[in-house]
């Protein structure tokens, strides 16, 4: 009897040894065996060796003969794990097919109820995970991207948005209240970020914000549910509160297969949202990549004091982006628009005087930054002339100063822009998967320069350049054309004037060789390069 190993497991095997009447006559040589093997067959040197080989040969047979016998169950898979490559995620092929790919959609119960039912708000949430993480028991960390816009928006109507032509210091009219006619197919929410993350090893999490799609709550635009409530996904995801299968059940189902290691990406108000849950200080949100992010309310909608239209959206205010996501229930709808829209926002926001309250200051998250803990890669434009450049800069120079990781990314286009996949893979891989990449010895600092591609920017110490210094520069008149900006004082002091008249657009006016309808101050081209 022998003892072998197939796919991991050992068998035994008897071998029964024959022979004729003749030595010379091979074992399985087609001559009928007349007994079986005696022990004073081995009597010479010469006999043993012939026949151990042809007991080779034997064992050789007998395991080709057992070998489609044995169940492929018997072998143990190589299990699919991520795999780590230059400190980044490598896409797994194994994980690459959406076909393999299991998507259910659950709620998870909050702590506030801004509906007016008397019940906890639940918010949907959909998920989106390898096969592995059912058949081979695989656990892996969580890309999770909140939206009130997933399910649909107001289309733009006449009336939606403010009119801007009046008196200053004079109530408008009053605007029209579009409905948002609800989209969307469970189980999905969305399919973003799942072609990027889920081959490379990640979950992709989705889910509506209060009062949008099948999310219960109201939209407060920056209210504290909307800070509350991925904090909620966030503690389900690691296992601290219970989720449900229904949005009025009770039947749980836990994330078995989470890691408890969540990352939050976004864009604009998607972006807005990883910042709010960071500030809560939930344990298990390890880093955020927030694009373009609005974070104060108040510069997003007004400057100094004055009445400020996002670019591109002239009478935009706080309110009309309440109706803009307004997708929730529609039988829960009249409650939130008479208690956020038409009480809350309408007598707090003030588009007379445009000036910062206790309004304004709970939706400005530089004033609830002392809990977080969240690594940060902030992402902007410096072209962006929605949400302006500052509001990523100062929520930066805040992480810092609490000695967070952080770093920043710009790039010279306008609203939107990731950084380079580069940079987000390694982000995540560090904070979510824990591999040791050496990414916070990163330079601090990424900038696009000028005429570059934004997968190539510029690294610096840190944002602004260190090296750099300040300049004064001095304008000089040349109105209606384009007056000049020098670092020598003019010698001709003057006075020159405008004709404000909003029918002409910022890009108009800013092309424009003669006009005056705007005052424009510039500089000599800029050559120098670091």
């Amino acid at each position: 009897m022998v003892c072998t190993t197939f796919g991991g497991r050992k068998y035994s095997i008897l071998w029964v040894v024959y022979h004729s009447t003749e030595p010379s006559e091979g074992l399985f040589s087609g001559t009928s065996p007349t007994h079986f093997y005696k022990p004073n067959y081995f009597h010479t040197l010469d006999t043993r060796t012939t026949i151990m080989k042809k007991l080779i040969r034997v064992g050789f047979l007998l395991s080709l003969l057992i070998a489609p016998f044995i169940s492929p169950n018997a072998q143990t898979a190589e299990k699919s794990v991520p795999i780590f490559k230059d400190g980044e995620a490598q896409i797994i092929p194994a994980f690459e097919d959406p076909t393999k790919w299991i998507r259910h959609d659950l709620w998870v119960e909050t702590e506030f109820d801004t509906d007016g039912d008397g019940k906890l708000d639940r918010m949907h949430v959909a998920v989106t995970r390898p096969g592995q993480t059912d058949t081979e028991g695989l656990k892996l960390p969580i890309v999770y991207e909140s939206s009130p816009y997933f399910a649909g928006v107001v289309p733009f109507v006449k009336g939606l948005f403010w009119d801007v032509n009046h008196e200053l210091g004079k109530a408008a009219k009053e605007r029209v209240h579009p409905e948002v006619a609800r989209t969307g197919q469970r189980p999905i929410i969305s399919n973003s970020q799942i072609k990027t993350w889920v081959p490379r090893g990640y979950i992709v999490v989705h889910s509506s914000s209060p009062g949008t799609g099948l999310s219960q709550g109201s939209p407060t635009v920056g209210g504290d549910n909307e800070s509350l409530a991925p904090k909620a996904v966030i503690d389900w995801l690691c296992g601290r509160i219970p989720r449900y299968t229904s949005i009025d059940g009770n039947e749980e189902v836990k994330a078995f297969w989470s890691t408890g290691k969540v990352g939050m990406t976004g864009t604009s108000y998607n972006g807005t949202i990883p910042l709010a849950a960071a500030t809560t200080g939930v344990d298990g949100l390890e880093a955020i990549i927030p694009i373009a992010p609005n974070t104060s309310y108040y510069h997003y909608y007004r400057s100094n004091g004055l009445v400020r239209s996002p670019g591109g959206y002239l009478g935009e205010d706080i309110d009309v982006l309440f109706d803009f996501i307004h997708s929730g229930d529609e039988s829960k709808r009249a409650y939130s628009n008479k208690t956020v829209r038409d009480t809350e926002m309408k007598n707090n926001m003030d588009r007379i005087t445009g000036d910062y309250n206790d309004f304004w200051a709970g939706r400005d998250y530089l004033n609830d930054m002392k809990p977080m803990k969240a690594a940060l890669l902030m992402s902007h434009g410096f072209n962006d002339w929605s949400v302006m450049t500052e509001h990523s800069y100062r929520i930066y120079a805040a992480a810092k100063a609490k000695g967070l990781p952080a770093q920043i990314y710009y790039h010279q286009e306008g609203h939107g822009g990731p950084p380079p996949m580069k940079l987000m893979n390694r982000w995540f891989t560090r904070y979510l998967h824990g591999v040791e990449n050496g990414v916070e010895n990163d330079a601090k600092a990424w900038i696009v320069r000028e005429n570059d591609k934004m997968d190539n920017p510029t690294t610096y110490k840190e944002y602004p350049n260190p090296e750099a210094s300040n300049v004064t520069l001095y304008p000089t008149p040349g109105a209606p054309a384009q007056g000049s900006l020098s670092t020598e004082k003019a010698t001709k002091k003057g006075t020159e004037k405008l004709v404000d008249n909003y029918s002409f657009s910022g890009p108009a006016l800013a092309q424009a060789e003669i006009t005056n309808h705007r005052l424009m101050y510039v500089t000599p081209e800029l050559s120098s390069r670091p």
